[in-house]
């Protein structure tokens, strides 16, 4: 397939939005950027986290399993609340202050670089589109979009994905950004530009300290057991939340999957595109938004990812009302469990063979002879 892209020229529908978007922002004279509210929840993670950590020693005999469990999930906090609007540039107003919150994901055992490019620039311009969102590339291990193989193990896959989610975070770690490091692309797209040395030494160098801080430390206090069945446990909590999250907002049965034409060509408008492959959930829910960093209102970041998710609640009605005024719908499930039902459906439903087509937006013929990759609102950090 021919590089992938969507038309060039004017987005009417992006434009609208970001009017009533800007309008909200100038009315209120606030900025676009994280906030106290942000910054205490911040530290407030951070607590948790830290003192999470440190439990895992402090506590006596199996009790520290415990402490490992509640460190994962701790873990999955910093990572949708710090690292992911520090990613976006979204957490502050600094850009120093940005990278060092996007740093944290280095936490997880990853890579801020790799985040940077497999999120930012491929996951949010190219949504649901096989070849360019690794976000819905299993290697095979199970199928979630309609354009992807089917092999006979996919028949089951609705129900052993849910063990697979726990080691997701691990397969990060251990897998996917040591393959993107070597390869220096995502998918089958190339990094935006070579790593630098300062990436290539952050790099080595997280991973030095993560096995560290998570292996080497624990194996010498608790003994080399315990402490691999407590780094187990911690990524089986962080792993599943993680993948679920994520997988809530783009495979569910109420999200599509564009296709390029042959030339690589995207039918929408890229806001359009969003709307239709990204899905909000939960989003009367303010222990959701809370916890979740905002990440049940999946399309409003999607649209406008350099918006602090403080924000998204605020700006959900509106959204909606203009979206819905230009003809379009923000896709939503009244709560998290009916999101995980759609996940479940969808899944099931690509593990019939006979599935090629699911709320699917196919390309029509386009004589454009100028078009562009996507959004200039994603940048690497």
């Amino acid at each position: 397939m021919s590089h992938i892209h969507f038309q060039s020229g004017k987005r009417p529908v992006y434009q609208e939005l970001s009017k009533e978007v800007n309008h909200f922002f100038k009315d209120k004279g606030i900025t676009k950027t994280g906030d106290d509210r942000l910054y205490n929840k911040a530290i407030f993670i951070a607590l948790l986290y830290v003192g999470s950590y440190f439990l895992i020693f402090a506590l006596p005999g199996a009790l520290h399993y415990m402490a490992w469990a509640f460190h994962g999930i701790a873990t999955a906090l910093v990572g949708f609340n710090i690292m992911h609007d520090g990613a976006h540039d979204s957490f502050s107003t600094s850009r120093k202050t940005n990278r060092l919150m996007a740093m944290t994901f280095n936490l997880v055992g990853s890579n801020r670089y790799y985040w940077a490019q497999k999120h930012n620039r491929n996951h949010h311009a190219f949504t649901n589109v096989d070849e360019a969102d690794e976000d819905i590339d299993a290697l095979g291990l199970f199928r979630m979009s309609p354009h992807q193989p089917h092999r006979p193990f996919h028949k089951y896959q609705h129900y052993y994905v849910w063990f697979l989610y726990l080691i997701t975070s691990l397969f990060w770690f251990f897998a996917l950004d040591f393959k993107a490091y070597g390869s220096q692309r995502i998918a089958r797209r190339d990094y935006s530009h070579r790593m630098k040395l300062k990436d290539h030494i952050e790099f080595w160098a997280s991973k030095a300290i993560y096995i560290t801080l998570y292996i080497l430390i624990p194996a010498s206090i608790l003994g080399a057991g315990p402490a691999l069945l407590g780094f187990l446990l911690m990524h089986a909590f962080l792993g599943f939340l993680f993948a679920v999250v994520f997988q809530l907002a783009h495979v569910v049965d109420k999200a599509e999957f564009p296709r390029p034409d042959s030339r690589g060509l995207l039918l929408d408008e890229w806001a359009v595109h969003q709307m239709r492959t990204t899905v909000d959930f939960g989003t009367d829910s303010r222990f959701l938004t809370w916890a979740l960093g905002g990440l049940n209102f999946q399309a409003e970041h999607h649209l406008f990812p350099r918006i602090s998710h403080v924000h998204y609640a605020d700006l959900h009605p509106l959204v909606e009302k203009k979206a819905a005024e230009l003809g379009y719908e923000l896709r939503s499930y009244p709560t998290m469990f009916a999101a995980i039902r759609g996940h479940y459906r969808h899944m099931k439903t690509m593990a019939n063979p006979d599935t090629t087509s699911h709320l699917v937006s196919e390309p029509d013929a386009c004589d454009c002879s100028n078009c562009s990759t996507g959004s200039e609102e994603f940048r690497t950090l």
